[in-house]
């Protein structure tokens, strides 16, 4: 029987590579990987890309082919360059034909037969700009030469593989960018678990777990992603590039999305079926899966015989987060050969039916209005509503369908559909041809569950500020129910009815009172984590009373009031247009508001912002505004965006503070099938009641010591005692974070008063544990907020960093270690630690030691696997000590420098030499004073080529075929040492 041996490039790195060789991947050695790139300051396989060119192309020239090659070669390692590789990839560029006389799109990837195409893939990737520091990738996959995909494996024990791979990719993305110049997609993995993004927008928020497989073990994950053809068309169709904030952004769309892109495409081709549902919750890209399917579509014009699609938004859209990137994506359609036209206007619109024109039309649904009947009878006319439950209402729909007859009409909703009316007339317009209603779903559960969005969490205010719930019922509820309450607008135009609501919620008594809460839990409760807020006021008016009232309590900068304009205001409301701020003003607001840290922290709103403004960092919201159904949780929506900080914090939940009492029946709030909401919206109450039995487990289960022993000895016996075996550490950390999430989100509250102490003592021996089995170097490191500031004064009194204690590897320490109180295990820990920065701090010595570390490891695994305890490891390392010592004596008595003497033990260590008459300690004088000829050889490509052809004369004895294998690791070893 084997023994199971867990580490990245046993358990993730090969494995993958032998998985990805199984569908079609060529295999590629790191030293043949650097040949084809010349280089590792290059990364390009130029040779093959030239190859591919001239075959999918046999009109270019070579000196074309050669010319594309170094066109992309030159582009920036920026996002912007990054997205011109992509659209070369894609065949979006074009060459002149000298032959035909025209200009003709360049080839580089045949997309519908993959076989045709040269993939391989290499690992230990090195990438050394000239004068600067290197990095190394773990895997990397090329197609026709062009790098496509990084993968950073990480070892499965390891309690947060996935933060770490997200911030060496980040690291990337600072020191060297040239490693993400052309890769478009990224991988993190652990074997535990496969998660892809793409390069250029490294952040918790868009990385996503694949799921694509039936079978979710490891192999079948890492073939399902790289499957040709699905690799391929990941590529060619589910990138999208986009402009945000005034910034050029990137985005991969996930499993879900490319699903119901596929179904809408299939039905627009369908001749028996012409309408569709899309309800994709909010939060869940759905704007992208829209634009998406219209470009697949307009762009096959074979296919749809030169199709029109219609895109259907709403103003709220436009003003939102379609504004800025919309113009940049009818840019790129047009760049691609597809006209496209918006409806400024209802003339305008009639023109473009009257003109029979074909490519894209943006237009809002009022623009129909008494639009002519049979406008165009075309049956290639596809029509997109976003916000489908709304934007059909009353006759604009009967306008649109008489208008086109015979079109395809997708509608889009990100809402449930269901109980309401709203609901009931979604299914009926659009529901007809799919059985259940539907033709794709994904469901707020669905999306929590794969953490595309998160759950959100709220608590009812204190009752001396809520809304009584009879005068919800009468003054809201009555009327909300006799009218379809679809969007903003039209609950603002219930609420204006309700002059006694808007009485109590705005009188100024309560809002200072309101105000003075709401300052007193963000600074308790949002404000140490980094996160932001909205407070949502019932009117204008109330906004900017909330303005001045917060200003009281808060510094002024904090907050800002964002509301619609009314010309009347100077006259009829001079507090709300004396508050109300610029265009310019508030686009930057807008901008600012999404970065921790900028101010300001609060935004102060009642119509604007709560649909179609995403902001991840926003966490909590203070609803003092009576809502319902679709309007509702498209507000709720705002914080339930994933985040993570720079502290690689992420967020859990979003977190709603309830004083109109909207949340205390649910039922009422959202008539919706409950289905639909159960987990996705819960009572903080709940919470706590299961982090009262989780704390209380826990204790039961790792925090019952040996009364006898003194208070360090029982922390020593907890940590090295069952948490020896990686396994139990696993399953401890989960349990361990699942607490610590729900701590982070209740903390302070008075239900954790009898916890703190218990709360602690886990915290406690979690930051033990963690800093004893990795190499962080810190105790506290791997905490969150409010949990580290909790224990780290009693933790440093009580001696906790001596779990992460670094000590020398030799055989003095260990001597004395020997005689030091404390379990063996701990020192083993300790010693390793040593041995590592060792290597880390001198990259030169890390050659001789190699060898070393190796086995001090398998002696660590052997540890862990229970074949031996303690004292057997001490003993074992005391061995590898005076080894250690020994190989220090002989490099200080050969003369040679640090390096001079790496290269020896490199030489002496190879096979082949040791087959020759090669006296290796002269062949390393000589290599030295060889490498004192070329002192610019890191910087400057013929140094080092002089170089490497310097190395052959000393090394003339060892026979010709090993000779070249044992100069490209005496190069590797200067490249490490550098």
């Amino acid at each position: 029987m084997t023994t199971l041996r867990i580490s990245e490039a046993r358990t993730a790195q090969f494995p993958m590579i032998a998985h990805v060789h199984g569908v079609g991947w060529e295999i590629v050695e790191p030293v043949d990987a650097e040949v084809l790139r010349r280089g590792s300051e290059n990364q390009l396989f130029t040779s093959v890309l030239e190859d591919k060119l001239r075959e999918f192309n046999p009109w270019l020239t070579s000196d074309q082919a050669r010319s594309i090659v170094e066109t992309i070669e030159a582009l920036p390692a920026t996002i912007e360059g990054n997205w011109e590789v992509l659209r070369w990839m894609r065949g979006e560029h074009k060459r002149y034909d000298e032959n035909e006389k025209l200009s003709r799109s360049v080839q580089l990837i045949d997309f519908e037969h993959p076989d045709n195409n040269t993939l391989q893939v290499s690992w230990e990737w090195k990438v050394e700009p000239v004068a600067r520091k290197g990095n190394r990738a773990d895997v990397i996959f090329v197609v026709n030469g062009l790098p496509t995909a990084i993968v950073e494996h990480k070892n499965p024990t390891s309690g947060d593989a996935l933060t770490r791979g997200i911030t060496q990719l980040r690291r990337y993305e600072r020191e060297t960018p040239e490693l993400l110049a052309q890769t478009q997609l990224y991988s993190v993995t652990h074997m535990l678990g496969y998660w892809y993004g793409v390069t250029w927008n490294v952040s918790r928020r868009f990385i996503f777990k694949w799921k694509y497989a039936e079978d979710e073990s490891y192999k079948s994950a890492v073939e399902a992603f790289f499957e040709p053809h699905a690799f391929l068309r990941t590529l060619k169709d589910w990138i999208l590039f986009y402009v945000e904030d005034s910034e050029t952004r990137k985005s991969v769309l996930r499993e879900h999305q490319r699903k119901a892109v596929d179904k809408i495409v299939a039905r627009c081709a369908d001749p028996t079926k012409n309408r569709g549902l899309i309800w994709h919750t909010q939060g869940s890209g759905k704007t992208f899966t829209l634009l998406t399917a219209a470009r697949q579509i307009l762009e096959d014009k074979a296919r749809f015989a030169n199709a029109t699609v219609i895109l259907i938004v709403d103003r709220n859209e436009l003003e939102g987060q379609l504004k800025g990137w919309v113009e940049r994506l009818l840019g790129e359609m047009q760049a691609s050969d597809i006209a496209v036209r918006r409806a400024d206007s209802k003339a305008d619109l009639q023109d473009i039916f009257d003109s029979d024109f074909r490519g894209l039309v943006v237009s809002m649904i009022h623009k129909f209005e008494e639009i002519k009947a049979n406008s165009s009878k075309r049956n290639n006319i596809y029509v997109f509503i976003d916000e489908a439950h709304r934007s059909v209402a009353a006759d604009l729909g009967t306008y649109l369908m008489a208008a086109v007859p015979n079109a395809t009409i997708i509608g889009f909703t990100g809402t449930p559909v269901g109980d309401s009316k709203a609901g009931s007339g979604s299914f009926k317009i659009f529901g007809r041809d799919d059985e259940d209603g539907f033709l794709d779903k994904y469901s707020i559960i669905e999306s929590i569950e794969d953490e595309t969005t998160l759950p959100i969490r709220y608590k009812l205010a204190p009752s001396s500020m809520r809304l009584p719930a009879e005068d919800l019922e009468e003054q809201f509820y009555a009327m909300a129910g006799e009218e379809d309450v679809t969007d903003i607008d039209e609950l603002n135009n219930v609420l204006e009815r309700a002059v006694n609501l808007r009485a109590f919620l705005g009188a100024d008594d309560r809002v200072d009172q309101v105000a003075q809460f709401v300052a007193g839990h963000f600074k308790g409760n949002v404000l140490p984590l980094g996160y932001k807020a909205f407070v949502v006021a019932v009117d204008r008016e109330t906004c900017a009373k909330y303005k001045v009232a917060l200003d009281r309590y808060l510094p002024p900068e904090w907050s800002e009031v964002v509301y619609s304009k009314n010309v009347n205001d100077i006259v009829d409301r001079p507090a709300v247009a004396e508050l109300q701020i610029s265009g310019t003003r508030e686009e930057e607001v807008r901008k600012l508001f999404k970065k921790a840290d900028q101010e300001p922290k609060i935004l102060i709103v009642t119509d604007k912002l709560l649909t179609g403004y995403d902001a991840p960092v926003l966490y909590a919201m203070y609803l003092d505004k009576p809502m319902r159904n679709h309007v509702l949780l498209q507000s709720l929506a705002r914080v339930n965006r994933p985040y993570i900080d720079t502290d690689n914090v992420s967020k859990k939940v979003g977190l709603v503070v309830d004083f109109v009492s909207v949340l205390e029946d649910m039922k009422k709030a959202l008539t919706f099938d409950a289905d639909v909401i159960k987990g996705a919206l819960e009572d903080l109450d709940i919470l706590m009641i299961d982090l009262h039995q989780k704390i209380t487990v826990a204790a039961d289960e790792y925090l019952q010591v040996d009364g006898s022993q003194a208070p360090d000895a029982q922390l020593e016996a907890a940590v090295f005692g069952r948490f020896i075996d990686p396994a139990a550490r696993k399953i401890f950390y989960d349990a361990y974070k699942d607490i610590e999430a729900l701590w982070e989100i209740l903390s302070p509250d008075p239900g954790l008063r009898d916890y703190i102490q218990t709360y602690k003592d886990l915290s406690k021996l979690y930051a033990a544990v963690r800093a004893n089995y990795t190499d962080s170097g810190s105790f506290l490191g791997d905490l969150e907020h409010k949990t580290r500031k909790l224990i780290q004064d009693s933790s440093t009194q009580e001696g906790l960093g001596r779990f992460s204690k670094v000590v020398d590897f030799d055989v003095e320490t260990l001597e004395q270690l020997k005689s030091e109180e404390g379990p063996d295990e701990g020192k083993v820990y300790n010693l390793l630690r040593g041995l590592r920065k060792e290597m880390e701090e001198d990259p030169a010595g890390a050659v001789v030691l190699q060898s070393i570390k190796e086995r001090a490891d398998q002696v660590m695994q052997n540890l862990e696997d229970r074949k031996i305890n303690g004292i057997a490891a001490m003993i074992e390392l005391e061995t590898l000590a005076e080894e250690k010592a020994e190989a220090k004596k002989m490099a200080k008595k050969s003369g040679l420098t640090a390096l001079g003497f790496a290269i020896y033990w490199v030489i002496a260590q190879d096979n082949g030499v040791k087959k020759s008459s090669l006296d290796a300690m002269a062949a390393s004088r000589e290599i030295e004073t060889e490498l004192g000829k070329f002192p610019s050889w890191r910087e400057n490509a013929d140094e080092k080529r002089r170089l490497r052809a310097g190395l052959y004369k000393p090394l003339l004895a060892i026979e010709k075929e090993e000779r070249a294998a044992v100069i490209e690791r005496i190069i590797q070893v200067l490249e490490q040492a550098s």
